[in-house]
């Protein structure tokens, strides 16, 4: 294994259990049309950017609206739901104290909007610890596409083959993968039967990486 020197999260699902809030904005949304998401629906939807997914939602119910209403209609309700604030994943606060206490560098490679992740990181109280974002609206190609987690190391100023990658979907973890990461998939209830054959190693949650941390990144005293 190359030498670890920096972790590169994704966020939705893997930092904060943001997915069932999301479902529920689609459902708000799709209630006016007699329809709702199931959750085959949702798992094959989860880590993809907003123009593919809502692409893929609008030929499933024959949505008369454009794509880019949808997803601005979406947003404004997912936002209401988010304000109200978002639960955090077992063991984030924990790690990010032992990543603190550390100084390992890292960053944040989410599908969502760029905005989104910072109030996020606001709401954690973690927008100040964040070395860098890389967010699906500023690369031509979501996960699985690499670029994402490229332009995360990018802007760490670390090579990807030095990163940790984090992620909970399998778009997401096929994407670090891609970019040459080490790859740690940490499924939720929604991705959990996803295909993560492409990963280095599979944790139950982000307790099981903070005890297994020194075999990432060496003994710390």
């Amino acid at each position: 294994m190359n030498q670890l020197k920096a972790i590169v999260f994704d966020m939705d699902g893997l930092m904060v259990d943001s997915e069932p809030l999301s479902q529920q904005a689609w459902n708000e949304y799709l209630r006016p049309y007699g329809h709702q998401l199931t959750e085959a629906i949702v798992s094959s939807i989860i880590g993809l950017r907003a123009d593919i997914s809502t692409l893929t939602i609008k030929e499933l119910f024959n949505l008369p609206e454009p794509v880019p209403v949808i997803i601005e209609k979406r947003a404004a309700i997912y936002s209401q739901i988010r304000a109200n604030g978002v639960p955090t994943m077992p063991g984030l606060p924990e790690l990010h104290a032992e990543i603190g206490r550390r100084q390992i560098p890292w960053a944040v490679a989410t599908s969502s909007p760029h905005h989104h992740a910072t109030e996020i990181l606001q709401q954690l109280g973690l927008q100040n610890r964040c070395q860098a974002i890389a967010a699906g609206d500023e690369v031509a190609h979501g996960k699985p596409n690499p670029a994402i987690y490229l332009l995360a190391a990018d802007r760490l100023g670390i090579p990807p083959q030095h990163c940790l990658a984090l992620e909970d979907s399998g778009p997401g973890s096929l994407a670090a993968a891609r970019a040459g990461m080490t790859v740690i998939a940490i499924p939720n209830a929604q991705t959990k039967t996803a295909d993560f054959s492409h990963v280095h190693h599979r944790y139950n949650s982000l307790h099981d990486l903070l005890a297994n941390l020194d075999s990432f990144f060496g003994e710390k005293i």
